[in-house]
């Protein structure tokens, strides 16, 4: 029967066969993830770029065609108006609807006081 030094050298001999037989595997994943890195870091400019082709009257066919596929994310559009000037317009028409709109037509009745003016309405008339 093998003793335990023996049977160490022998687990020790498979363990190194092993960890050479992860070498390869280990440079190309730390290759890989930074080759990640760097397409990751290119998305944005390339939404740009390709959002700027089709700015100049470039269509996607023919963008394709040129090996650019349509980016995964597209830039944001800008608004064409400031974030105050939305505010200022929004004020304008609150204020607006406001002015026109009567303080006693949001006063709920109460009760019988409907009953009370169409009573006198309809006195009023007759």
């Amino acid at each position: 029967m093998p003793s335990a030094d023996e049977i160490l050298q022998k687990m020790k001999a498979l363990q190194a066969q092993r960890e050479e037989s992860i070498e390869p595997l280990v440079g190309i994943l730390a290759q890989r993830s930074e080759l990640l890195d760097q397409l990751a870091a290119l998305e944005e400019p390339y939404g740009r770029a390709y959002v700027a082709a089709e700015v100049g009257g470039w269509t996607p066919d023919e963008l394709a065609k040129m090996g650019a596929e349509e980016p995964a994310k597209r830039p944001r559009a800008r608004s064409r108006r400031s974030r105050a000037a939305a505010r200022k317009a929004e004020e304008r028409t609150s204020a607006a609807a406001s002015e026109g709109a009567s303080p006693a037509g949001t006063i709920p009745a109460q009760d019988g006081a409907a009953a009370d003016e169409a009573t006198a309405v309809s006195t009023a008339t007759a």
